[in-house]
């Protein structure tokens, strides 16, 4: 099993000026951890030189980049915004080659809320244009030898059937998923249901951690103060597709049985990456630290 952590984890810190790029790939080389994930909102890889610059530091620090991270609404566009969008992600593609990323993860829409128009009938209407999408990306990332991936994320292309359904009609042999068994909460499915139903297609796995509540009364709301319900996000909590309340947590230290997770991964022989993404309320730094020593220890556990 490879460890890493998505600079996601820690974009405050270094958009705050707290940690530099390079400061970054040393102190994960000091946690111990074989890679990092970039995502494209964090590190611009379009800026001059940042390409050769991450190249550069995960030779000196040892530390793989092992997926980019980009978004898109490809399935969301048509004729020559199509194309347009289509080739602006080649470009990405031609970048994470750049960087020696053997992967990169490529959203097809937009739609992250329950504001969005996530029913499963909207999600039927996208769907050959999704595959179609992610069918283009997958033929000319084969150049590279690159797999792309879908996460299960937001509550649109999220819960193992939809994903499970899209990986099988892409049928590419480099196109695949990103497991976030956290995320899977986003749309109530329970974690080890989404993860038994991706195992056959998973490329990558993110271990993320939640704290969850049913209702607002556990986390200090009242239902009906429409002034509270617009500070939920300033809370660092937000609501599921069926309205139950999530808060990220410290990788071991929140409401998923990350341990049961962990070793079905682990019995089904799952042996490649395990990266870490960290949204919650504590220090990102301590936090990472901490959650990277509790990976480690429940995959040592579950190897016995």
């Amino acid at each position: 099993m490879k460890f890493g952590i998505s600079n996601y984890s820690f974009w405050k810190a270094l958009s705050g000026g707290k940690l530099s790029l390079e400061e970054a790939f040393q102190w994960l080389h000091e946690l111990g951890c074989d890679h990092i994930e970039l995502a494209d909102f964090v590190v611009d890889l379009h800026q001059d030189g940042m390409a050769e610059k991450v190249r550069e530091l995960s030779a000196e620090y040892g530390l793989a980049v092992s997926n980019y991270s980009a978004g898109s609404r490809l399935a969301q566009v048509e004729g020559e915004e199509y194309e347009a969008e289509l080739n602006r992600l080649k470009g990405e593609i031609d970048l994470a080659h750049a960087i020696g990323a053997p992967a990169i993860r490529c959203d097809l829409v937009r739609m992250f809320s329950n504001e969005d128009p996530t029913s499963i009938e909207e999600f039927d209407r996208l769907f050959p244009k999704m595959v179609k999408g992610a069918q283009d990306l997958a033929d000319y990332a084969a150049q590279y030898g690159m797999d792309v991936l879908l996460e299960n994320h937001g509550t649109f292309a999220n819960g193992g059937d939809r994903v499970r359904r899209l990986v099988l009609a892409i049928n590419r042999p480099n196109y695949g998923c990103t497991i976030d068994v956290g995320n899977a909460l986003c749309v109530d499915e329970d974690p080890m249901i989404c993860v038994e139903t991706l195992l056959p297609f998973v490329k990558r796995v993110h271990i993320k951690d939640f704290y969850i509540r049913k209702d607002a009364y556990a986390i200090g709301m009242k239902y009906g103060d429409e002034k509270q319900e617009k500070d939920i996000t300033g809370n660092r909590w937000f609501t599921t597709r069926h309205n139950r309340y999530l808060r990220g947590a410290i990788v071991g230290h929140g409401d998923i049985d990350l341990r049961r997770v962990i070793e079905t991964l682990v019995a089904s022989g799952y042996d490649g990456d395990m990266t870490i993404e960290f949204e919650g309320m504590e220090d990102e730094m301590l936090a990472c630290e901490i959650g990277m020593r509790n990976l480690k220890q429940m995959v040592a556990m579950a190897q016995k």
